[in-house]
């Protein structure tokens, strides 16, 4: 069951789309897929995704279900990029899917290119750990917080004001 706020999901991505803020109470992976896929489908290229939450709390299986929702063929090879820092994978579009997990400093996000993905209007750019590294996103960057609330629920909090993100390095 999806619970939500305020649902704007297929409105993601479009520069006239309303400052809004969602909540999502997704109760297994499987509905975490659905829901990143049904999302997909309002992102156009250029869009920006903030991924945030703990080890576990569900952004990689997320990142999966968007890549589906985006033509990717083969989401089974959709990881974490947690050692290689970044894939690119092929869909509608490029989708960019960092991780900065292992980085240090928005410098350290700078250094691997990380500012270059986030501006091209030709492709969709997710980070996951992105508060690592929040000084470097647009204003048109959708921010998401997955909390744990159960073994399989997880909860999801789409946010697009910029004012509200997880930035320790501002």
């Amino acid at each position: 069951m999806i619970m939500k706020k305020k649902s704007q999901a297929e409105d993601l991505g479009k520069p006239d789309s309303a400052i809004f803020k969602e909540t999502h109470v997704l109760q297994s992976p499987e509905e975490t897929l659905k829901f990143a896929k049904r999302l997909a489908a309002g992102l156009k290229p250029g869009s920006v995704l903030a991924l945030s939450g703990g080890l576990g709390s569900g952004k990689t299986t997320f990142m999966k279900g968007l890549c589906a929702g985006l033509g990717v063929r083969g989401t089974d090879e959709v990881k974490s990029p947690t050692f290689v820092l970044m894939h690119v994978y092929k869909g509608l579009c490029p989708i960019y899917h960092f991780d900065l997990y292992r980085l240090d400093s928005a410098a350290d996000a700078e250094e691997i290119g990380l500012e270059e993905c986030l501006a091209d209007a030709a492709a969709i750019t997710c980070v996951e750990w992105a508060e690592r590294a929040a000084g470097l996103f647009p204003e048109n960057t959708y921010w998401l917080k997955f909390r744990t609330a159960g073994p399989e629920t997880r909860i999801l909090e789409i946010d697009s004001l910029k004012e509200t993100r997880h930035d320790s390095q501002k």
